[in-house]
This record gives C-alpha cells, sequence and structure tokens, in this order.
C-alpha cells in the first residue's frame, strides 16, 4: 500500500502525504510527480501535509528539490495545510524551507496557483 495518495484536478496534481510515509515511499513519490508533471503538462502541484505531525529533514529537503525540478518543468509546488506540531518540529530543528510556497489549506493553495497560471510569465507570485 501506498503511504501517498495522487489525485488530477485538471492541470494540477493534488498530493496527500500519509503521517507514516518512509524515505522509500518519499522517492517513489517524487518521481511519480514529477513525471506526471513532464507527460501531462501540469503547471501545478499541492501537497497536502494536513494528516503529518512531523516533518524531518529527509522529507524536506525532498520537498525542496521537487520544487526546485517542478520549476523547471514550469510548474510550481504548493504544500498547504502545515499543522502546529510540524511547524514546531522544523522551528525545533533548525529545518530551513526557502524553496517553498505555502497555503492555509488546499483551497487556499488552488488560488494561489489558478493566479499564478493566470498571470503573464514573471508577474507571478510563486515566480
Amino acid at each position: 500500500m501506498e503511504l501517498f495518495s495522487v489525485f488530477s484536478l485538471g492541470e494540477i496534481l493534488l498530493v496527500s502525504i500519509e503521517e507514516q510515509i518512509d524515505d522509500s515511499s518519499v522517492r517513489v513519490l517524487l518521481d511519480k510527480v514529477s513525471e506526471m508533471v513532464n507527460r501531462q503538462n501540469l503547471y501545478g502541484v499541492i501537497v497536502d501535509l494536513q494528516s503529518l505531525e512531523v516533518m524531518d529533514s529527509f522529507l524536506a529537503d525532498h520537498l525542496q528539490q521537487l520544487a526546485r525540478t517542478l520549476k523547471l518543468q514550469d510548474a510550481a509546488l504548493v504544500i498547504a495545510g502545515l499543522g502546529v506540531p510540524v511547524v514546531m518540529t522544523l522551528l525545533d530543528f533548525d529545518i530551513k524551507l526557502p524553496d517553498l510556497v505555502f497555503a492555509l489549506d488546499v483551497e487556499q493553495a488552488l488560488l494561489l496557483l489558478q493566479e499564478r497560471n493566470g498571470r503573464e510569465e514573471g508577474n507571478g507570485p510563486l515566480q
């Protein structure tokens, strides 16, 4: 059983990560998402971390790597649903996430991606 789910929302992918995701599943997820964005010419990916209680540096690094990869594919990544326990973990371990864009929930993430896609290149908030 996969520890993540991927849903298509038109030209956007919604990825939901389960609490118990392991390192090998993170790698599989990132490869799968990158391939789907490339193959389907998608403009955005939302990673919903609502069910996550703790984020380790491995997952944080791989999410940043995914953001950079998607940027090369002319797509954007938005992290949604970051809960207080995850934020506290990131602060406690001094994990920096400079390449990531955050939204409070999936709805806000959708709006951010749609706004980015509707603007001319270079003027969007996620560029």
